[in-house]
C-alpha cells in the first residue's frame, strides 16, 4: 500500500473515531432540532434564574464567571456533552467529564458547578438524574433521541486507534501526529507547559512502525485478569473485547502496518497512546 492511500486512510479514521470531530455533529443536531432547541431555550431561563440568586460568599465568587459567559453557548455545551453520556453513569463522573466545558483554570472549582448546572438543567427533561434506591448512587441518563448516524458515531468515537502513515513531526508542546488535530504532549489536566520535553525522542519513537501478530491473536482468546463482580463489569469486559477485535481486524484490513503516538507525564515519562491496542498494556 503507498504512502498516499495510507494517509487518505488515516484521515478517514480520524473523522470516524475523533471524537473532536463528533462534537461539531453533535453541535450541529442541538442547534438544528426543534426539541433540543426547546429544551435549550428553557435551560437558558434555568440558569438565569439560578445565577440571579444570591448565595454565601464564595459560591458567589465561584459562579462569578457565568455571569460573564454566554449562557445558550454553556446549556448546548452541557447538552452536547450528555449526548455521550452511557444510561446510569454516575453523577460525580458526569460532573467530572463535563467540568472542563466551562474553562475554569480551577478544576475543583469547575467540577462543582457543572454539578450544580446539572442540577438545574435537569429540569429541562433532556436528561434526569436519580437513584434506583435510597442508599443508591446518583445516576444520569439522557432523553435525547439521537439519530443512528449518531449513535454509531458516538459509539467509534471512544478511542482512536494507531496511525497508518507516519505520524506528523512534533515540533512543539501542543502538536501531534495526527493529520487532524493538535493536543498537549504533557499528560494530566492543568500540567501543560512550554518547556523542554525532548521532542526528538518522541518523534523516533512515533516513527517506529510496529504490526500486530495475526497468526496469536486468532489463535489465542483474550481473557479477563481478574474476576468480575457484578454484571456490569462483564458488560465492560464484553464491550471492551467486542471493539478490541474490531480495532484489531481494522488494521489487518488496513494494511497491519501502524504508528503508536506518544505523550509525557509532568516527570518526563514517555506513555504509548491508545487503548485497544499500544505496548504497554496487560
Amino acid at each position: 500500500m503507498n504512502e498516499n492511500i495510507r494517509i487518505e486512510l488515516q484521515r478517514l479514521n480520524e473523522l470516524r473515531f475523533n471524537r473532536k470531530h463528533i462534537d461539531l455533529k453533535l453541535a450541529e443536531f442541538v442547534q438544528n432540532d426543534a426539541n433540543m432547541q426547546e429544551g435549550v431555550k428553557d435551560g437558558i431561563e434555568k440558569l438565569k434564574v439560578f445565577l440571579v440568586k444570591t448565595y454565601y460568599q464564595s459560591k458567589n465568587e465561584r459562579l462569578a464567571p457565568l455571569h460573564q459567559m454566554d449562557l445558550r453557548k454553556i446549556v448546548e455545551d452541557v447538552f452536547v456533552g450528555i449526548c455521550y453520556i452511557k444510561p446510569g453513569e454516575l453523577f460525580t463522573s458526569v460532573s467530572a467529564k463535563l467540568a472542563g466545558r466551562l474553562g475554569f483554570d480551577d478544576k475543583p472549582a469547575a467540577i462543582t458547578t457543572m454539578a450544580e448546572i446539572l442540577a438545574v438543567l435537569c429540569e429541562t427533561n433532556v436528561f434526569d438524574i436519580y437513584k434506583l434506591s435510597k442508599y443508591d448512587s446518583m445516576k444520569v441518563k439522557h432523553n435525547i433521541p439521537l439519530p443512528q448516524e449518531l449513535k454509531d458515531f458516538i459509539r467509534d468515537s471512544e478511542y482512536l486507534p494507531p496511525m497508518l502513515c507516519e505520524p506528523r513531526k512534533l515540533v512543539n508542546n501542543y502538536s501531534s501526529g495526527y493529520l487532524t488535530h493538535n493536543d498537549s504532549l504533557i499528560l494530566g489536566n492543568g500540567n501543560h507547559h512550554n518547556g523542554d520535553i525532548c521532542l526528538d525522542v518522541l518523534n523516533k519513537k512515533n516513527s517506529t512502525p510496529l504490526k500486530l501478530c495475526v497468526e496469536f491473536i486468532s489463535k489465542y482468546e483474550e481473557e479477563p485478569n481478574k474476576e468480575f463482580e457484578t454484571p456490569e463489569q462483564r458488560d465492560q469486559w464484553s464491550n471492551f473485547k467486542r471493539q478490541s477485535y474490531e480495532f484489531y481486524t481494522l488494521m489487518a484490513e488496513q494494511g497491519n502496518k501502524f504508528y503508536l503516538t506518544h505523550k509525557v507525564d509532568k516527570r518526563g515519562r514517555i506513555y504509548s497512546q491508545g487503548y485497544h491496542i499500544h505496548i504497554q498494556g496487560t
